[in-house]
């Protein structure tokens, strides 16, 4: 605790008066303090104005990867819708056919001809594939069949339940990285 003397002199009396403060600090410090703070206030902006940039580059970052996300999501299903309706309009010719057999219908494939490294390979599907065919430029379809359909019996008084595997692909040559897709639907008709 530091004391401080304050002398006045009233004018009336012309007596000198002492008069005590108790201060807890002493103002000269407390002065020089304030002095020193000239660039406080520009660091503190700057730490701040630092930390806010670090936040906004994050925020863009991820907002960049789920943009593109979203857009592979999108793609994705795209192949996979495009795919299946090649599959569902195989199945729907399938459905309206008398008969379906492999040699009047180039599209259906009879058993084992077909192998499933044969249907993954970009080659397969292209235009030149008679086995293969198209409802777009980037739309295929094909049928192979499998055989009597399993718990089906074989005879012959009886109608044959057959078992198909129908195969809808989307790819566009034109544009590779937009993906492809390949869909394998089950089918089975009675003979």
């Amino acid at each position: 605790v530091v004391i401080v003397e304050l002398k006045t002199r009233l004018i009336s009396g012309g007596t000198m008066h002492t008069l005590m403060f108790d201060r807890k600090d002493n103002p000269m410090k407390r002065n020089q303090w304030i002095k020193n703070e000239d660039g406080t206030v520009l660091v503190i902006a700057l730490i701040i104005l630092v930390f806010l940039t670090l936040i906004g580059i994050t925020i863009s970052a991820t907002t960049e990867v789920e943009i593109q996300i979203a857009g592979n999501e999108r793609l994705y299903k795209d192949n996979l819708y495009t795919a299946e309706a090649g599959a569902m309009e195989c199945a729907q010719l399938m459905e309206e056919l008398a008969s379906l057999d492999p040699t009047g219908n180039p599209w259906i494939e009879p058993l084992g001809s077909v192998t499933l490294d044969q249907i993954r390979d970009v080659s397969f599907w292209d235009d030149t594939n008679s086995q293969v065919s198209t409802i777009d430029g980037n739309t295929r379809y094909m049928a192979v069949e499998e055989g009597v359909a399993e718990g089906t019996t074989l005879d012959m008084t009886k109608t044959t339940l057959r078992s198909y595997s129908v195969y809808g692909r989307r790819y566009d040559a034109a544009q590779p990285n937009k993906g492809r897709g390949i869909v394998k639907v089950g089918y089975r008709k009675a003979e």
